[in-house]
Formats: structure tokens, C-alpha cells, sequence
């Protein structure tokens, strides 16, 4: 219902209203045509309708003289209508059928008064004169209630609009009210529900209740049995609690005695464990300087081993720049190498007359990256005594060769056999090697791929069957005697 209040404005005032309904408005607005209750047929603003009935021709006290007279001349036809019967029509039928009575009655007026035109013509002047005037009269009082119908048609149009709206706000409310009806329903069957739900709930509670009631029953007797049995338990407890605490004083007793002994035993300890330390760390340092030992003893048992070489060697047959170097025992050597890094070291020569004094250092097991996998072989400058007569820096070029042991020239071969040894050539394996130094004894610079200052020889190839041969190889090398070489060391 509070739709009905929303602002609208009036069809009859045409003001808007703000705080009234249209009916509520419509009951009390000056601008409603009502009809005039002296039955004139006319519609008036209730507002006007005080002047209306001190000028109606109906009010009360009015002569009805001339209305009288109208109202004869009109009964005086035989089909025409009456004032009297116009009124019962109008207020009997439907506005609709109401009008279309009185447009034919206004056609059949209409047509009369044609009549009487013409028959004017062949009546006294005197009578036509009052004829005219009745009719005149007649047709003037006609208009006016047409005009009074149509008026109040409109005013039954108005209100029929009025009363669809009505009708649909009455259909909306009833729509609203039936669901409004449905959600009650539905709150009601909700409510049924609950209802049920909650009592099957209190049932089952109090169902509930009476088992926990029972169970706390229960429960209170078997306390009270635990409770005894717990006593008992207890003041058992305590009396062995109270044993317990005369053996902790005994053994606290015990302890403080003992505790005086600990301490002269962890002070001895803490003097023998700084003892044992400081003995670790010299035996460390022993076994450090054992390890360099044992280097230098095998390093001293290589060299031992090249000097006694030397000595069974034929010093007289040496040539300068060139020397062949045997290795034997490779196994041992090599695994003495792959222990202790030891060096094998070839015989002293020389250059050339009174050249450069130079011997061959071979690190079997490699350095660093190439370790387990390369042997490497560079030449070391030593000091000679005429060292101070020689060009300094030196540049020292030749060639390292493993030889085959296997295919061995033979140069006493007939023609036949030297053809062909020529196709079983021996397979050596060569190499380019260089050395500079500033000075003699100079530490050799470190092993680089692109430098020729080491030969590279894979463990693969140095283990061949035609390379390694009663566990020893054959090492050559040849100094390459050129003429710069030549020119500017010979003395």
C-alpha cells in the first residue's frame, strides 16, 4: 500500500500531490465534476456547485413556466422523446448507449424543425412566430443537455480510467498478498518442520540426559573405588619416596667424595690430552718431514742409479748434442712417480764443444692437470765452469724421440733385406723441444700446451709394446747444431 502514495499529478487540478493518495485526493479535490443534485443534468466543479444551485433552473421556487411549455411542445410529437423519459434513460442505460439515443434524438429534432419550415410557409405568421420561438427554445434547452451529457461522459470516462487503475492496483496488491501468502505458508511449513526437528531433538536429549545421568552415576562409584585405590597407591609411594630420598642423601654423600676425586682426575686428564695434542702435532710434523725423506730418498736412489750408469759408461764414446738414454725398471719408476713426484734425470752432456751444459728431466706421472695421464720431458741448463764465456740468455732447439725397439735399423743388410726395411721403417715417436734460460740452474717455467719448453708423451703411447720393451725405453736426444747456435757459444 505504500506504492499509492508516490507523488502524482491530478487530471481534474492538474497540481501534484505529495502526501495523498489518488482516491484520498479525488474525494476532496474542487476541480471533480460532480452532478448537480437538483437533477438539471449538468456537471459542475464541486468548488462552483454553491453559485450552480442559486442558478439552476431546477433549484427550488423556480417557475416552471417555460420549461413546462418546452416540455409539452415536445411531448405534442408522437416519437419524439420526453423530458421525463430522457432523464429515466440517462439515469437507467450506459453512458455509451445514453449518447447514441440522443445524437438519433437530435437527427429526429433536427429533421422536425426542417418540417416546420416548411410548413411555415402555408401558416399564419402569428403561429409560426411562436412556433420558431418554442423551437428555438427547444433546441437551445437540447444543446445545453448535450453539452451537460458530453461533460459527463467525460467525467465517466475519467472515472472509468480511475477505476482500471484501481483494478490494477488491486490485481498487483492481490498478487502481492498471494505471495505474500505462499512465503507464509512456506514460513508456516518451516515452522512445522522445526517444530518436529525440535522435538525429536528434546526427545533425544532427554534421552541423552537420563544415559549421562546413569553414566555420572557410574562414574562417581568407580571414583570413589579409584580413589581408595589411589590412596593406598599413594601413602605407598610415599614411603618408598621416603627410601629413595635417604639413598639420594647417601649417594649425594657418595658423590661430594667422589667429586673431590674427579677433580684431580680431570686435571691429569686435561695435562694428558694437552700432552697428546702437542705429540700429534709433532708426530704430523714428522710424518710431513718423513714424507719429504722418503722423496728425497728415492730421488737419491734415481740419482745413485743414473751416477752408477755414468760410471759403467764409456765417457770417451759421448758425443756433444746428442745422447741416448736408457730407462730401466720402467714399472718401479713409475710407480715411484705416481707416490712421490719423483724426477728421472738422464746424464750430464753438452751442447756442443764446450757448449751449454744440459741433462734431460722426465716427470713419468706428469704435473698438475695432465697427471695419471701424460709424461712430460723438458731439458735443464746446469752450471758449467765456462758458463761466463757463453751468450746468455740461451735458445736451445732439438728433438726428443722414444724409439722402436722393435723394427731396429741394421746397416750390414744385404740390398734385398735394406729394401725391405724400408717398408718396416721403425715407428718413433718424435717430438720438438726448446729451451730458454737466463741463467743455468734456472727453475724451468711451467708446462703450457702452447709452449715448446715440455714434449707431451700419452701414457698410451709410452706403454706400446714397440716403445716399452723389457720393462725399459730408449729416450734420444739431438741437439740441432745450427749456425747461430754454433757462432755465438763455440769458443
Amino acid at each position: 500500500m505504500d506504492r499509492h502514495k508516490n507523488p502524482f499529478t491530478c487530471y481534474f487540478c492538474h497540481k501534484k500531490i505529495q502526501n495523498e493518495t489518488e482516491m484520498g485526493h479525488t474525494s476532496v479535490c474542487g476541480s471533480v465534476l460532480i452532478t448537480c443534485p437538483n437533477k438539471c443534468g449538468s456537471y459542475v466543479p464541486r468548488m462552483d456547485m454553491p453559485q450552480h444551485k442559486k442558478e439552476c433552473p431546477n433549484r427550488p421556487g423556480r417557475s416552471m413556466t417555460r420549461l413546462t411549455t418546452t416540455t409539452d411542445c415536445i411531448e405534442t410529437y408522437d416519437d419524439g422523446p420526453t423530458t421525463a423519459s430522457l432523464d429515466r434513460r440517462q439515469n437507467a442505460a450506459p453512458s455509451k448507449d445514453l449518447l447514441e439515443r440522443l445524437q438519433r434524438d437530435f437527427q429526429k429534432l433536427s429533421t422536425r424543425l426542417a418540417n416546420y419550415e416548411l410548413a411555415s410557409t402555408s401558416n399564419a405568421p402569428t403561429w409560426k412566430e411562436q412556433d420558431l420561438d418554442k423551437l428555438k427554445y427547444q433546441t437551445q434547452v437540447v444543446l445545453e443537455w448535450k453539452k451537460a451529457v458530453d461533460f459527463r461522459l467525460d467525467a465517466l470516462k475519467q472515472a472509468v480510467a480511475v477505476l482500471e487503475k484501481c483494478k490494477s492496483e488491486g490485481e498487483y496488491q492481490w498478487m502481492s498478498c498471494q505471495q505474500k501468502l505462499m512465503v507464509a505458508e512456506q514460513l508456516q511449513m518451516d515452522i512445522n518442520l522445526a517444530r518436529d526437528t525440535f522435538l525429536k531433538e528434546q526427545n533425544y536429549n532427554r534421552q541423552a540426559n537420563l544415559e549421562f545421568a546413569k553414566n555420572l552415576d557410574e562414574f562417581k562409584e568407580l571414583f570413589e573405588h579409584e580413589s581408595d585405590r589411589v590412596g593406598e597407591l599413594w601413602n605407598e609411594q610415599k614411603r618408598a619416596a621416603d627410601e629413595i630420598q635417604r639413598d639420594v642423601a647417601q649417594l649425594k654423600q657418595s658423590m661430594d667424595e667422589h667429586k673431590t676425586k674427579n677433580v684431580s682426575v680431570v686435571f691429569d686428564i686435561k695435562t694428558i690430552s694437552q700432552i697428546a695434542s702437542e705429540t700429534a702435532e709433532k708426530l704430523e710434523i714428522q710424518e710431513r718431514e718423513f714424507a719429504k725423506f722418503a722423496q728425497q730418498v728415492d730421488q737419491l736412489r734415481l740419482d745413485l742409479e743414473i751416477l752408477e750408469n755414468l760410471a759403467s759408461a764409456d765417457c770417451r764414446t759421448a758425443t756433444p748434442g746428442h745422447l741416448v738414454w736408457k730407462i730401466s725398471s720402467f714399472d718401479d719408476k713409475m710407480a715411484k712417480s705416481k707416490e712421490s713426484n719423483a724426477v728421472l734425470k738422464s746424464p750430464i752432456f753438452y751442447t756442443h764443444d764446450y757448449g751449454y751444459k744440459i741433462r734431460i728431466l722426465v716427470y713419468l706421472n706428469g704435473l698438475k692437470k695432465w697427471k695419471d695421464r701424460y709424461a712430460l720431458v723438458s731439458i735443464h741448463v746446469l752450471k758449467s765452469d765456462h758458463d761466463a764465456l757463453l751468450k746468455w740468455p740461451c735458445h736451445i732447439e732439438g728433438s726428443v724421440t722414444l724409439r722402436d725397439q722393435e723394427n731396429v735399423e741394421n746397416v750390414s743388410l744385404s740390398c734385398f733385406l735394406t729394401l725391405l726395411m724400408v717398408v718396416l721403417q721403425p715407428k718413433n715417436f718424435s717430438k720438438h723441444i726448446v729451451a730458454k734460460r737466463q741463467t743455468g740452474d734456472e727453475e724451468n717455467e711451467e708446462p703450457q700446451e702452447s709452449s715448446f719448453s715440455y714434449i707431451f708423451i700419452p701414457h698410451g703411447t709410452l706403454t706400446k709394446g714397440c716403445f716399452l720393451k723389457n720393462d725399459e725405453i730408449f729416450l734420444e736426444i739431438r741437439i740441432e747444431q745450427n749456425r747461430r747456435l754454433l757462432t755465438e757459444t763455440t769458443l
